[in-house]
């Protein structure tokens, strides 16, 4: 009984499933989450409210860091204390550059627009990508792989043309998975950045001494190398589309005449697997960034283990029900 109709039906309804999803989230995120705290704000209304008591605090810890560094004056060359007017001076500029915290946050948002602004104009060849199609051209490229092993294993003929479905099905979910994935790791990153700037006064106030000034200078190469992620973030994800846009159109071939299916869906899975990691990589290079990113399967084997444990809970609850009332 011939059974490759029923998988390539499934094959077609879950790619057109994964690919329909992929369409409608994939230009959300790039004009949304771009270099301004607007979606900050809008969904987190909480954080501009808050932002004049972390002033007021930051003001605070200044106030209280200047005069315990004054204090230790008084212990002369034992307590290695710095110049007091040296000291007033610097914490009277930070005092200043609180209030104007925002603002020049803001001013360093404005100078990674730029590129950022930049590269999302930037055209592709081929011009709008969708991936609407992906599923049409691994099927294809699955039906010679499924002659060439119908070829050689003629014992198995009954069974093997269910292989490039499945191998359809699971290459494609894999293919969306890793997407997302990479999507969560840019909303993270601009999440980042949005309370690195709500919370800028706390790291200014530890700027008027020279021994807090070492927070200051780590929150600023940090606040840097976020801003650079924010831009690569956009780069990441329309290098992503433009090579599903290329595979449509070529299937997969090289301008040599190499590369197959297989090649280009193991460099597409790579290089969202590298888009995800690459602040681990900057943070082998030197720069302060965060580490953000969480394993998203072991969260929903979590998820699923709670869920059948409230299940298994029930279960044993209405078992002792069942038998309470038995043997009354």
């Amino acid at each position: 009984m011939d059974l490759s109709w029923i998988f390539e039906s499934i094959v077609n309804w879950v790619a057109s499933i994964v690919t329909s999803i992929m369409d409608a989230v994939s230009g959300i995120f790039l004009n949304a989450l771009g270099t301004d705290m607007t979606a900050m704000e809008q969904y987190f209304p909480f954080v501009t409210e808050a932002f004049s008591i972390f002033q007021y605090t930051a003001w605070a810890l200044l106030f209280l860091i200047t005069v315990w560094q004054l204090f230790r004056v008084f212990g002369g060359p034992v307590t290695e204390a710095e110049n007091p007017w040296q000291l007033l001076v610097r914490s009277a500029i930070f005092a200043i550059l609180i209030g104007y915290a925002k603002p020049i946050f803001l001013l360093a948002l404005d100078i990674a627009r730029a590129p950022y602004t930049a590269l999302m104009d930037a055209t592709m060849d081929p011009g709008s990508f969708t991936f609407a199609g992906v599923e049409q051209v691994l099927t294809n490229g699955f039906a010679g792989v499924e002659q060439v092993i119908q070829n050689g294993l003629t014992t198995l003929v009954s069974t093997i043309t269910v292989i490039g479905p499945l191998l359809t099905i699971i290459l494609m979910v894999s293919l969306g998975w890793n997407y997302f994935k990479m999507l969560l790791e840019c909303v993270e990153r601009y999440v980042v950045v949005g309370v690195l700037c709500y919370t800028s006064p706390l790291a200014f106030s530890m700027g008027g001494s020279k021994n807090t000034n070492n927070v200051f200078k780590g929150w600023t190469r940090m606040v840097g190398s976020q801003l650079l992620l924010l831009v690569l973030n956009v780069w990441f994800l329309r290098a992503f589309n433009s090579t599903v846009g290329q595979f449509i159109g070529n299937g997969g071939a090289l301008a040599s005449g190499g590369g197959s299916v297989f090649l280009w869906l193991f460099c597409a899975l790579a290089f969202l697997k590298t888009a995800q990691k690459f602040d681990s990589y900057l943070a082998a290079m030197g720069l302060h960034v965060a580490q953000t990113g969480s394993s998203m399967a072991m969260e929903m084997v979590m998820a699923a283990r709670v869920l059948s444990g409230l299940g298994g809970g029930a279960k044993s609850a209405g078992s002792v029900f069942r038998s309470g009332g038995s043997a009354a």
